[in-house]
């Protein structure tokens, strides 16, 4: 995001180490875009009163239970990220068995990341906690 650009630019000439570049830091633009998701996916719909649709909908209106719930959980993540992440292109989210922890549902976002320097095929896990705060990794 771009406050995230202007804070890192600060940063670089605090230390006097800022010096401008056209190469793309695509470490940084997958940062980028994970804390984006980050906030994104633990965002609420109605929330935000200047977009009543960012976020997802409170997972407890999508009817817990089996795998029903669970489609509608991937349905409402990848159809968040691909309106409010314009960096992520061709998204699919993919439900993971994870062992041992039946109450955290772990998600896999496939994508191809758009930028400067072309298309880029990227990964997130999510994990969803009983907590019902979203983490992203990847």
């Amino acid at each position: 995001m771009l406050l995230d650009r202007i804070a890192a630019l600060g940063e670089e000439r605090g230390r006097g180490r800022y010096e401008p570049t056209t190469e793309e830091d695509l470490e940084a633009l997958m940062e980028s875009v994970r804390r984006n998701l980050t906030r994104l996916l633990n965002a609420r719909q109605g929330m935000a009163e200047g977009v009543t649709d960012y976020g997802l909908p409170a997972l407890t209106d999508l009817t817990a239970g089996g795998e029903r719930y669970v489609q509608r959980v991937q349905d409402a993540i990848r159809g968040t990220i691909e309106k409010y992440e314009p960096r992520l292109r061709r998204i699919r989210v993919t439900h993971q068995v994870h062992e041992g922890d039946v109450q955290t549902l772990v998600f896999r976002v496939d994508a191809v990341m758009v930028g400067r320097s072309g298309e880029h095929r990227v990964w997130y896990e999510t994990a969803f906690a009983p907590t019902g705060k979203f983490a992203v990794m990847g």
